[in-house]
């Protein structure tokens, strides 16, 4: 059975317990009023003078007697209904509870299975186009490459980049080198190829996405074809234990720290990098 037929199902239960819940109610209202006109029509019965007046007052008696036991009668059968309405409805709950959990963990599979072939291929792509520049040292296009979560830009990326691209550094970044209708995958691949350096903006929110642990996956498929120190780490609003919980690979590595050092630190140490980097390939 489908989600979408059990769903309506569940629906049509809902609004059957509805409407029995008001006719309970009804009911309820009838057998109030069947047991006022008792007490009154008994108290007539006792108050009476005539005789006249004791058969009327014991004809009122008898009437919502009746009323009363019909009224009792169709609470009691409504309530038969309404306990297997309820019954059927519990048991349509678990069936859809046990459907959609079946249908997330399918669905999971599937993007797990997507997510694997993305990053088989990316390491294809690295590895094809790293094999080409290992034999020989070449110019970069981009002096580095900086990989972090959208949600860290307006606070600490963008005020980075600014500096950055002030110090005449030039950097691969999201926000200016892809446009609309550019494949994200084989723009990142590019970058990270034409890059000299990788920074790596490690965030709760970096941890948590899925095109930032791609990137850092290829920097760590650069950094394993390469013998210069190429990853830079920066810490930004998380803890060692979160770093080391994430990838203890990463969390062995030399960073700097968003908390402790200023902006101009970061630029001014990247800038004595790139130096360094190019006196050696020069030599």
């Amino acid at each position: 059975m489908t989600i979408s037929t059990t769903l309506s199902q569940i629906r049509s239960l809902e609004q059957d317990i509805l409407s029995l819940s008001t006719k309970v109610s009804k009911e309820k209202e009838k057998e109030a009023k069947a047991l006022d006109k008792i007490a009154k029509s008994t108290k007539k019965m006792s108050s009476a003078k005539t005789t006249t007046s004791f058969n009327s007052a014991n004809r009122e008696y008898q009437t919502a007697n009746k009323d009363l036991e019909k009224a009792r009668n169709e609470q009691a059968k409504l309530a038969k209904q309404l306990a297997t309405k309820n019954t059927n409805l519990v048991s349509k709950q678990k069936n859809l509870k046990a459907a959609q959990s079946k249908q997330r963990i399918a669905q999971q599979k599937e993007l797990d299975d997507i997510h694997q072939q993305l990053l088989s291929q990316s390491q294809t792509n690295i590895n094809v186009l790293t094999k080409e520049t290992l034999t020989m040292k070449i110019n970069k296009e981009f002096d580095v490459f900086i990989s972090h979560a959208s949600e860290d830009k307006k606070d600490f990326v963008e005020p980075l980049t600014l500096a950055l691209k002030e110090a005449g550094i030039n950097i691969w970044y999201d926000s200016d080198q892809m446009g609309w209708g550019n494949s994200i995958r084989q723009s990142i691949d590019k970058g990270l190829i034409h890059s000299r350096f990788c920074i790596v903006v490690l965030s709760p929110d970096f941890i948590q996405k899925y095109w930032t642990n791609y990137e850092l996956n290829g920097i760590f498929q650069k950094a394993s074809d390469s013998d210069d120190n190429i990853l830079l780490p920066i810490w930004h609003r998380v803890t060692q234990s979160e770093i080391k919980s994430y990838n203890l690979s990463i969390a062995d590595t030399l960073a700097m720290n968003s908390g402790i050092h200023e902006i101009n630190q970061i630029v001014e140490a990247l800038t004595n990098l790139i130096h360094a980097n190019k006196e050696t390939i020069g030599d």
